[in-house]
């Protein structure tokens, strides 16, 4: 009789153990790729440039704590998210939201959704959308003696 009762149990462990791989295998697998967020108009583009560098920008524009642990993790080319072409909206969502290492979550009051949303269709802008500058490595800066 206790055979038949740990068989049982081993089973009903067995079925939990194959729902919980399940559930976490569909959470943690990677996303089908998305599409770009919609470019949206110059003006809604420009509030989320103006978002991000009035939320995001004292960490992520150049300089910033975000944007050196970026490039020790990425790579420079990598490190600036405004100059980016592939970032995915759901990720940003969740990193804004959650945090990612040194990346602290933001609640909804400190940046509501619908801004977000701004900040994440300006950092995933069509490449029509962006200006040259944005497309092109930048190159660096000459020191004009001839040596570089």
């Amino acid at each position: 009789m206790k055979f038949d009762s740990l068989r049982t149990t081993a089973a009903w462990m067995i079925c939990a153990v194959a729902v919980l791989v399940s559930a976490n295998a569909a959470v943690a697998r990677p996303a089908a790729p998305q599409e770009k967020a919609a470019g949206g108009s110059p003006q809604s583009l420009e509030q989320g440039r103006k978002l991000f560098h009035d939320r995001c920008g004292y960490c992520h524009l150049p300089g910033g704590s975000g944007t050196i642990m970026l490039a020790q993790r990425l790579g420079k080319d990598r490190a600036l998210l405004e100059s980016r072409t592939d970032l995915n909206p759901e990720y940003i969502r969740k990193v804004t939201r959650v945090g990612f290492n040194s990346m602290p979550p933001h609640s909804r009051i400190e940046i509501p959704d619908s801004e977000l949303d701004s900040v994440v269709a300006y950092l995933t802008r069509p490449a029509s959308a962006r200006p040259p500058s944005d497309s092109q490595p930048q190159k660096p800066a000459s020191n004009g003696g001839g040596r570089e």
